[in-house]
């Protein structure tokens, strides 16, 4: 077959998603479906204060949205779990099982419960699970995550594949499971007008993170178009072989603007980046005054796909021992940053970069044409600064 013509039906269906995507970007905006008040608040990634607060409330029957029992029953339909008695069942968060942890929420219904462990962003630590299970063998062990990952150990820790284990553990996703539980209690409050709209937002943040930009009309068209004949197949088929090119290409204009900005602030990048391909990946910046502390900038990712990025002081060897008092550098990180995650042998201070929490499609197109360079720049600012900060408070004792 000939490859012009492939070629050619490729810049087609490449005209056609853009075309498709124009206008569904115009829909979008008229109905106000950009409005996000969670993102607004930057909330979007506490899986505490937003999604386990907002999911319990929802499963509660005697939850403020007045819609009784009716959209735990529908979670216990999307999850075909049966024989649980949906009316008398009570929901808590947060629930201290003591030496074996704390859960995110349980839901309790006569003698039966349901542990549900929530993980947005963080990691899972060694063993959480299995702390859960000892605690209740009986109880229900569902495993929320963004899109139906395993636990960080699951590979190689032999306790997830004990028959008792296997038999109440079940992994389920807000990419699937959740939106489409939302969707069955959004149809259910069509007589409260306040719950619904909550719901439609809160469906539309689980869109967001779970890089679901496409509308269902739009994938239609492009499917259609895909399979239209033999030649638009193969030039879909094309396409898709180039994906990893394409990435390629992008993480080299990362690299320069990385050196362009380094040059500006003086800082010194660890290029080339090499290889970006998620969990791990790291983009790493040093300057004397930081090497003497044994420190370097970097931003990496929690996950896998470029999910979960985060900032800050990483040690540039593992720390045994890390200090427990707070030093100065890490008092200046926080009055800065407002937010930071707890130090550990690796890091030092370290804070989730919530404008590029996950990198999908809309970030990658940031650094090829849009914003990210500017972005980059005033994050590396603001850190050059807190470390120049903290250097002028106490020179001596910057990480001590």
């Amino acid at each position: 077959m000939r490859d012009d013509l492939i070629q050619s039906r490729a810049f087609s269906l490449l005209s056609l998603a853009k075309t498709i995507r124009h206008y569904e970007k115009a829909l979008s905006s008229a109905r106000g479906e950009r409005f996000c008040l969670f993102a607004i608040l930057r909330i979007e990634h506490d899986e505490v204060r937003t999604h386990s607060r907002v999911l319990g409330e929802l499963l509660n029957p005697r939850g403020s949205h007045g819609q009784g029992a009716v959209f735990l029953k529908h979670f216990f339909a999307e999850l075909e779990i049966n024989g649980f008695d949906a009316e008398p069942a009570q929901v808590e968060l947060e629930v201290s099982l003591g030496p074996f942890g704390r859960l995110d929420i349980e839901i309790r219904s006569g003698n039966r419960s349901i542990y549900i462990e929530n993980k947005i962003c963080a990691e899972l630590h060694s063993d959480q699970l299995i702390k859960y299970h000892r605690h209740n063998p009986e109880a229900k062990l569902l495993f929320l995550t963004l899109q139906d990952e395993d636990p960080a150990d699951w590979a190689v820790n032999p306790a997830y594949r004990r028959e008792s284990f296997r038999k109440v553990f079940q992994k389920i996703n807000y990419k699937e499971n959740i939106l489409r539980w939302l969707e069955s209690c959004r149809k259910e409050a069509t007589t409260a007008p306040g719950v619904r709209e909550v719901i439609t937002q809160y469906m539309q943040l689980i869109q967001r993170l779970t890089h679901q930009n496409t509308s269902t009309a739009m994938s239609q068209e492009l499917t259609k178009a895909a399979l239209n004949d033999k030649e638009s197949f193969l030039a879909f088929s094309a396409l898709c072989e180039v994906q990893q090119e394409v990435h390629a290409q992008i993480f080299k204009t990362l690299e320069i603007q990385l050196a362009r900005v380094a040059s500006q602030l003086g800082l010194i990048p660890n290029l080339p980046i090499g290889e970006m391909r998620g969990a791990t990946s790291r983009l790493s910046l040093s300057s004397p005054m930081l090497q003497e502390l044994g420190l370097c900038i970097a931003v990496e990712f929690g996950s896998r796909d470029f999910q979960n990025c985060f900032f800050g002081f990483r040690y540039l060897t593992h720390c045994e021992t890390p200090t427990a008092a707070q030093t100065p550098l890490q008092r200046a990180f926080e009055r800065d940053f407002r937010s930071h995650g707890w130090p550990n042998a690796y890091w030092h201070a370290w804070c989730n970069w919530d404008e590029h929490r996950n990198w999908g499609a809309q970030t990658l197109a940031a650094i090829q044409f849009g914003s990210f360079e500017d972005d980059l720049r005033k994050l590396l600012t603001r850190l050059v600064n807190v470390a120049n900060e903290a250097s002028t408070a106490n020179p001596v004792t910057l990480v001590l």
